[in-house]
């Protein structure tokens, strides 16, 4: 902010007492006025009563002199003229009556006589005492009149006589006018009206004959209720706002009120309007303070300000020969100034000494940027050096990988192929023993059971084959392990296993979560040489919120724990263990998957892997499965499925295209699908197929690989659906993962499964029954 800005407020500040003791006083004097009218409203309006009352006295009079004329007793002719003589004497009233139950018994005005209709009449019944009654025009007066009434006392055969004065009120607007003459202690600005208590207009000064007889609008109603003298603020039956003082309709008035209204904005002009010279006063004297106050500050603030904001501009610029002016020394401007060159010849000396401490600065960095640089250059040749030993490194240690993984590949499948090709030649040469025949063939089939399960523990590190899950109740198959691991580890290992009770059952593919387990036993067998105790225990975990285990979600879980008494791991081992390939065993002992295919297997199972081990103190592996919400028979053994009995020759055969480009797999299938009753004509590639299927012969279902030179088991299915729409089809396959989803992906339009190597003839039979039986209006039968 300013200097001169902040001289500004200051003044500012100083006066705004003075305008605030100015606007409270003028506040005051124009409140003080306000008070004034009001009760200046209520004494014109006092007034206005007693001149109504001197009227109402006067009515009084007059009808006690007619009282003292007793006109009763006359005959009714005689009876007027006496009450006609006495209104000669009384200006203002228009006439003067008797009445009684009958009407009008006599009057001034012989038209006036035997009336019993008008308002007056029957108000005048109902008089007990001196009163006045309401506005009425009787015939012949236009102008209308007010009633005042006076009950005679009841004598013999004249009971119910009431006398009746009849003020004329074109006389009372005479009078109500003559009020506000000069010397009148009536305001010459007012209006006077006079009303009765239902708050209809007996007589106003002004516009007179334009309002008498109407009532007073609603607002002015509230006078009419009041007990006491008052004021109101309201627009007026003429439309005009005015200040209007009253007197309410009181028993002590005869019923009668009396208003005198003002025009407030005239009253008030002259004290508003000297308040608004006392404002515009004010206000020009607080504008010439300020403009005085801004001519000062602007000559003696902002000018030497500026001079010395310019000369600080210029040293920014790098000129620090500028100086500011010299002013007074006695003033603040002046000392300020003396105070900035003062400062300026200190800036300029160091300034001088800093640019020889630069050049010498540069000349030291000129040298350490050509060390940096000698430096830069080796640590970059060294680098280079270190990659390329970490990639040849890497290179070993993936040659490595694969020869570990090669060789304990080849050891499985080199006993599998020695029992198969073993029990195969046995087979030929006892192909006339029938029982020893069937021994062999089992001991063939076990051999292929346990490749399969050496390809299964593949796909299963790789995580490429589908987790085949079940509802699975821990405990049972603890106890089953227990077992097969007393006979499979030996005598010198104790198996022991500990379950807690109601574990909740498990979804997880039963056979997988066996070969982990078995894995991890005999990993612990190898760490015991001299023998020892291997312990599987069994309990429910619940995991909330963070949680010791890496990867491991909230929820409730089933933890199997594998410990042993071993000789355990060190920490570098421990950081290591789970991963592909590694392995502490000689070489041609182990392929390093056991641990890596178990962890896989947890992660996809939804849990966890978690392994704790000492020097000493034996290995702790803890596998985390997620406990199952849906409720199923624990999983037992898989039901042996017969398949379907072979065909005995008799009716119908469905006809079967078979594809594949390994003619062994292609004759096995062929065989076995002939086996169970299916017409086969078997195809080396897709597009041998299709042409086949061009032509008039009749295919109830395909069956294909998935890869075959050429045209692959997908786009063979695409094609045939499409020259055949709703073919059924089976892909059987040996890969699994991608091929599994690009299959289910691609554009099938009819039934459709998906098969994974090696299949027996009973399974692959009992698809090709599943989908004919799923599209019976596609199926095409032969003889």
């Amino acid at each position: 902010m300013r200097v001169s800005t902040r001289l500004l407020l200051i003044i500012a500040a100083c006066l705004v007492p003075t305008l605030v003791l100015q606007v409270a006083v003028s506040w005051s004097q124009w409140a003080e006025r306000k008070a004034q009218l009001d009760d200046l409203a209520v004494h014109q309006a006092e007034l206005l009563a007693g001149t109504v009352d001197n009227i109402a006295n006067s009515a009084r009079i007059l009808l006690g002199a007619a009282a003292e004329l007793n006109p009763g007793p006359l005959p009714a002719e005689g009876c007027g003229r006496r009450l006609a003589s006495l209104r000669e004497h009384a200006a203002g009233f228009a006439f003067i009556a008797l009445t009684s139950p009958d009407g009008v018994t006599c009057a001034s005005d012989p038209a006036l006589e035997w009336q019993r209709d008008g308002e007056w009449v029957r108000s005048a019944q109902r008089a007990l005492s001196f009163t006045a009654g309401h506005f009425t025009r009787p015939e012949g007066y236009p102008g209308g009149v007010l009633p005042f009434y006076m009950r005679l006392a009841d004598q013999p055969g004249q009971e119910g006589r009431v006398l009746v004065a009849a003020l004329d009120l074109d006389w009372l607007e005479w009078q109500l006018r003559h009020l506000k003459r000069a010397g009148s202690p009536f305001m010459a600005g007012g209006v006077l009206t006079v009303s009765d208590d239902r708050g209809v207009i007996l007589g106003r000064d002004v516009r007179h004959a334009e309002f008498v007889g109407k009532s007073f609008p609603p607002a002015a109603m509230e006078a009419m209720r009041a007990t006491q003298p008052g004021t109101l603020r309201l627009r007026s039956i003429d439309g005009a706002r005015r200040l209007v003082g009253y007197t309410p309709p009181t028993p002590a008035n005869i019923h009668l009120s009396t208003m005198v209204g003002f025009d407030e904005a005239e009253l008030m002009g002259d004290i508003e309007r000297a308040l608004l010279r006392g404002v515009l006063l004010l206000t020009g004297v607080t504008v010439i303070v300020f403009a005085l106050t801004l001519l000062a500050a602007r000559r003696f603030i902002t000018r030497p300000t500026n001079a010395l904001l310019a000369v600080a501009r210029r040293w920014r610029s790098g000129d620090l020969s500028a100086r500011a002016p010299g002013w007074d020394r006695r003033s603040e401007f002046g000392q300020l100034a003396a105070a900035w060159n003062a400062m300026a010849c200190v800036l300029r000396q160091r300034e001088e000494e800093l640019r020889g401490y630069t050049d010498a600065l540069e000349v030291r960095v000129a040298a350490r940027t050509a060390e940096l640089v000698h430096s830069n250059s080796r640590l970059q040749a060294e680098i280079a050096e270190r990659q390329n030993t970490e990639a040849a490194l890497l290179q070993a240690q993936k040659v490595q990988a694969v020869g570990q993984l090669a060789g304990g590949i080849a050891h499985d499948f080199n006993n599998v192929l020695q029992a198969v090709l073993g029990g195969v030649s046995l087979i030929r040469r006892r192909s006339g023993d029938p029982e020893a025949i069937g021994r062999l063939t089992g001991m063939v089939e076990d051999a292929a059971r346990r490749g399969e399960s050496v390809t299964r523990r593949l796909l299963a590190f790789s995580r490429r084959e589908e987790l085949r899950a079940g509802v699975l109740e821990i405990a049972v198959l603890l106890e089953g392990l227990q077992e097969v691991l007393s006979a499979t580890l030996g005598s010198r290992i104790r198996v022991r296993v500990e379950s807690a009770p109601g574990l909740p059952p498990v979804l997880v593919d039963r056979g997988q979560l066996e070969t982990v387990l078995v894995n991890l036993a005999t990993n612990a067998r190898d760490a015991m040489p001299a023998g020892g105790a291997l312990t599987l225990l069994a309990d429910a975990q619940k995991v909330e919120g963070a949680c010791e285990v890496k990867g491991l979600a909230p929820g409730h879980y089933v933890r199997i724990t594998v410990m042993d008494t071993g000789e355990g791991m060190d920490a570098a081992t421990l950081a290591r263990a789970a991963e592909p390939f590694f392995t502490t065993k000689p070489l041609g002992q182990g392929t390093g998957l056991g641990l890596a295919m178990a962890r896989s297997f947890a992660q996809g199972s939804g849990g966890a892997l978690a392994i704790a081990s000492a020097p000493g103190e034996g290995t702790r592996v803890s596998l985390w499965l997620p406990v199952t919400g849906g409720e199923a028979e624990a999983d037992g053994a898989a039901p042996v499925h017969q398949g379907p009995a072979l065909w005995d020759g008799s009716g119908p055969r469905h006809r079967v295209m078979l594809v594949d480009d390994d003619p062994i797999v292609r004759d096995v299938l062929v065989t076995q699908l002939a086996d169970a009753g299916f017409a086969v004509e078997e195809f080396p590639d897709g597009e041998a197929a299709l042409g086949r299927l061009g032509e008039a012969g009749r295919v109830d279902i395909l069956v294909t690989d998935l890869a075959m030179p050429g045209m692959d088991g997908v786009a063979l299915i695409r094609e045939a659906q499409k020259a055949r729409p709703g073919l059924p089809a089976i892909l059987v396959t040996g890969y699994a993962g991608d091929a599994a989803a690009l299959a289910v992906g691609a554009a099938v339009s009819g039934p459709f499964a998906l098969m994974r190597k090696p299949v027996t003839g009973t399974q692959l039979a009992d698809q090709v029954e599943a989908l004919l039986g799923a599209a019976p209006g596609r199926a095409e039968r032969m003889p």
